[in-house]
């Protein structure tokens, strides 16, 4: 992924379907920002899927538990080349919306490893996962005892401000919420579970402080949360990436 010129805040938006695009494309359509944006999309195409439907007479199991034969290559193709284009034109939209600079790219692999190899120059990489609610949820922050920085927490605030719901930190680790909407687990798989049981819009983390640091974290908070991730710091978190990135201030927010 190429690194964008400028001093802007940019934000790339990682899926491995339209589908799992269209939650975080969704949130981004209603921001406002006082400072210039750049957007990427990035699409994965799922290896292990991919392969899968190369065997013969592989069965899979649907959402709703019939069990039917794979897909072929040829439909995979064809339905891959569809959501790259609904992807796009999506992102492009929005972008145009907001005079925002933007790009687009493919790639084959895996979701997580391949977005944190594309993060260099990027200041948030959004990981986008479809969301099973109807309803818009709360946005979490999930903070590693105080340790995120104060653009984190505003872009918290101005991201729930944008779509009107809720923001909720999770600090874990030693110490104690403080706070109206704080609340803090001893350990992250108490945070996760109670992350699990709730109905959330988008979760935000820095993957340099913490509490998730390392790309299976993500890959289990991604599972847990059903939602969008995102995530700072990957430049500067050493979980898969050589180069870092700085994380300009969250953008002023209009009371």
């Amino acid at each position: 992924m190429t690194r964008p010129a400028g001093s802007k805040t940019r934000i790339l938006i990682g899926a491995s379907s339209f589908s799992d695009a269209t939650a975080a494309l969704n949130i981004l359509r209603v921001l406002k920002p006082n400072t210039p944006l750049m957007f990427g999309g990035l699409l994965v195409e799922e290896s292990a899927t991919i392969a899968l439907c190369q065997l013969p007479n592989q069965r899979i199991v649907t959402c709703g538990g019939a069990l039917v034969l794979a897909p072929s290559p040829s439909q995979v193709r064809t339905v891959l080349d569809a959501d790259a284009r609904a992807f796009r034109t999506s992102l492009e939209q929005i972008s145009k919306s907001i005079a925002a600079q933007w790009s687009f790219e493919r790639s084959i692999g895996e979701l997580v490893h391949n977005a944190l190899h594309a993060s260099a120059g990027w200041d948030i990489i959004v990981f986008g996962h479809r969301n099973i609610h109807p309803v818009g949820g709360k946005i979490v922050l999930l903070d590693a005892s105080g340790a995120n920085g104060q653009a984190l927490a505003g872009f918290a605030d101005y991201l729930a401000d944008a779509v009107s719901a809720e923001r909720v930190v999770f600090t874990v680790g030693p110490g104690s919420a403080n706070g109206r909407g704080n609340r803090h687990f001893d350990t992250m798989e108490a945070a996760l579970a109670e992350l699990a049981r709730m109905n959330v819009q988008a979760v935000l983390v820095d993957l340099a402080h913490g509490p998730i640091h390392t790309p299976d974290d993500l890959r289990h908070l991604l599972d847990l949360a059903r939602c969008p991730v995102f995530a700072f710091g990957a430049g500067l978190s050493g979980a898969e990436l050589e180069h870092g990135t700085q994380i300009p201030p969250a953008p002023d927010r209009d009371r």
